[in-house]
C-alpha cells in the first residue's frame, strides 16, 4: 500500500493538477482564471501546433526504428556472448551514461558541427569536399535521439534474447531452416514482447524531449517538448501548456493500454 500511495502521490496527483489547469482560461494580464473552457484543446489542433505534433511523432517513431535497427544486433551479440565479453559489452554500452546528459549532448555538438570530428573525417577520406550541414537540422536531432536512447532499447531486447531457449534454434536448423527463416519464424516471435517494451521505453520519452531538439536542432526544429517548455516558462500560458501536456499524456496512455492488452491476450 505504501508503494501504491507513493505512485499515486507522485504520478496521478500531478497529472490531475495539469489536467485541471488545462480546462481553465488565461486572462489578458496573464493570470489563470477559474473558468471552464475547451479553447486550449481546440488551440492544440490548430495547423501550427498540429504540424509540430505530427513532426514530433514522426521523428520519435523514426528514431525508435533507428534504435531498433542498431540495437537488435547489439542485443543479440550480447545475449550470445559469455563471461568477460558480455560484461565488457554491457560496460561499453553504458559508459556514456556515466557523464551528465547535457555534456553528452554538447559532445555531439562538437562532433556534428561544420568543423566537428565527423566532417573532418569525411573530408579527410575524400568522401565530401566541404562540410556537410548536420548540426541544427532534423538529421542532427535524429542522431542525438538515437545516440542517447539506444541503451534503453537494447536492455529489454537483450533480456528477451537471453531467455530464449537455444534448443528452439537448434531444432530449426535441424529441420533445414535457413538463418533468415530461423530469425523470422523462431527468434522474432519469441522476443517481440521485449522489442515492444524497448520501443515504448524510447518512444515515450522521445515525445517529450526538448533538450536534444533545442541544442541539436536549433530554432528551426521546434518540437512539442520545446513548445510546452516555452508555454510554461516563457509565455507563462499554463492552461495551454497543460493542454499540450494533457493531450500528449492521453496519447501515451492509449499506447500503453494497447500494448498491455496485446501482452495480456498472449
Amino acid at each position: 500500500w505504501f508503494f501504491v500511495g507513493w505512485l499515486f502521490l507522485l504520478t496521478l496527483v500531478p497529472f490531475l493538477i495539469i489536467l485541471t489547469i488545462s480546462f481553465l482560461s488565461r486572462s489578458e494580464v496573464g493570470l489563470i482564471e477559474f473558468r471552464f473552457t475547451l479553447e486550449n484543446y481546440d488551440r492544440c489542433f490548430q495547423w501550427l501546433y498540429a504540424k509540430v505534433l505530427w513532426k514530433t511523432f514522426a521523428l520519435a517513431g523514426t528514431a525508435t526504428f533507428g534504435c531498433l535497427i542498431l540495437g537488435f544486433p547489439v542485443a543479440y551479440y550480447l545475449a550470445r556472448s559469455q563471461g568477460s565479453r558480455r560484461q565488457v559489452g554491457l560496460i561499453l554500452l553504458f559508459i556514456p551514461f556515466w557523464t551528465c546528459f547535457i555534456l553528452r549532448v554538447y559532445g555531439l555538438v562538437s562532433v556534428l558541427g561544420s568543423n566537428g570530428l565527423l566532417n573532418r573525417f569525411l573530408m579527410e577520406i575524400g568522401l565530401v569536399d566541404e562540410p556537410v550541414r548536420i548540426l541544427y537540422t532534423r538529421v542532427g536531432v535524429f542522431l542525438g535521439l538515437v545516440y542517447n536512447y539506444l541503451p534503453f532499447l537494447v536492455v529489454p531486447v537483450f533480456s528477451s534474447l537471453e531467455k530464449l531457449d537455444r534448443t528452439l534454434l537448434e531444432a530449426s536448423w535441424d529441420l533445414g531452416a535457413t538463418r533468415g527463416q530461423t530469425f523470422w519464424k523462431v527468434i522474432l516471435p519469441n522476443v517481440k514482447e521485449g522489442i515492444l517494451v524497448g520501443c515504448l521505453f524510447v518512444f515515450i520519452p522521445m515525445l517529450g524531449e526538448y533538450v536534444i531538439p533545442d541544442l541539436l536542432g536549433g530554432a528551426k526544429e521546434v518540437f512539442l517538448g520545446n513548445i510546452m517548455v516555452s508555454q510554461f516558462f516563457t509565455m507563462q500560458d499554463w492552461p495551454f501548456g497543460s493542454a499540450l501536456a494533457g493531450l500528449l499524456s492521453s496519447v501515451l496512455l492509449v499506447l500503453l493500454c494497447v500494448a498491455s492488452r496485446k501482452a495480456a491476450s498472449k
